[in-house]
């Protein structure tokens, strides 16, 4: 039996009554908002919802499900974070392999080119100023083309790739392998826990955007989730478009049965996928903590 130390089981019985907490913290809130969401009029109005649902009402949810711009906001996202994340992962691991290659001539310069861009960029006004001059305003274009480019996952693949045995790539190439060829048969197999692992990251990152929304678009067919998300936290008229076009629904949903409805469905794919991607992303973090 290992023994342990009095300080040591102190340090053990601190650390697991501050892990409690910062749990009960994250899990808590969450639990209560659920319950408010599937709460009666009622029940939300006087106050009375705690960790539990009262009157059990899921007016919100179906209100919501039957509402065409929230669905249209929910089918925007999810467009927009699958086009944006196979982009970025795409471009980065083919950026990467690129720098990777030490026959290049001049890496360093270009290496050291791509790098200042991740220490100092354009800024606001002038990143909205370009991409008001190449026509994007109030397109999709302007929430993906802005935001394809990560400088961070460029130089983690560069390092992972370079990482791996020169023997592996030097035979596949004596065997006729081109740079496709052996970029999607031989390193990407090698990778795939941290290319499965910054996926979920920009994946995530993508289905929580809504600042490129606020300064590019006008045309609320174009939002995304999470802008609908806001514009019915912050704008009561937006709740009340919403409830008028169901009227059975109309004096059974309160307001904040709304809101934590919709920050339920905001959420809900998210914490749907995330299981079944944690073996990768754990896997991935570890990878790439030993290599970096």
């Amino acid at each position: 039996m290992l023994y342990k130390s009095p300080s040591r089981k102190v340090f053990e019985v601190i650390n697991y009554c501050l892990f409690t907490l910062f749990s009960l913290s994250i899990i808590l809130p969450f639990i209560n908002v659920l319950a408010v969401s599937f709460s009666d009029y009622r029940a939300v109005a006087a106050g009375k919802v705690g960790f539990w649902p009262v009157g059990f009402n899921w007016d919100a949810y179906t209100t919501l499900a039957n509402n065409w711009p929230f669905l249209r906001a929910a089918l925007n996202t999810i467009m927009l974070t699958g086009v944006n994340t196979v982009l970025c992962i795409l471009i980065s691991l083919a950026a990467g392999y690129a720098l990777a290659n030490r026959k290049i001539i001049g890496l360093n310069i270009i290496f050291i080119y791509i790098l200042i861009p991740m220490y100092f960029s354009g800024g606001l006004i002038p990143t909205y100023l370009l991409v008001n001059n190449l026509g994007l305003n109030n397109t999709y274009g302007a929430l993906i083309l802005p935001s394809l480019v990560s400088i961070f996952y460029i130089i983690v693949f560069r390092n992972s790739i370079m990482q791996l045995p020169k023997e592996l790539i030097e035979s596949a190439e004596m065997d006729g392998a081109g740079a496709v060829r052996l970029l999607a048969s031989i390193i990407f197999p090698l990778i795939l826990p941290m290319v499965m692992a910054f996926t979920i990251f920009s994946a995530v990152g993508y289905w929580n955007e809504w600042f490129n929304v606020l300064l590019y678009i006008r045309d609320d067919s174009l939002w995304t989730l999470q802008y609908k998300l806001r514009d019915i936290l912050f704008n009561a008229a937006a709740i009340d478009m919403i409830t008028q076009q169901s009227v059975s629904t109309r004096m059974k949903v309160h307001p904040e049965n709304m809101k934590m409805a919709a920050l339920i469905l905001s959420i809900l794919p998210i914490l749907v996928i995330y299981p079944f991607l944690q073996k990768y992303f754990m896997h991935g973090i570890l990878v790439g903590a030993v290599k970096g």
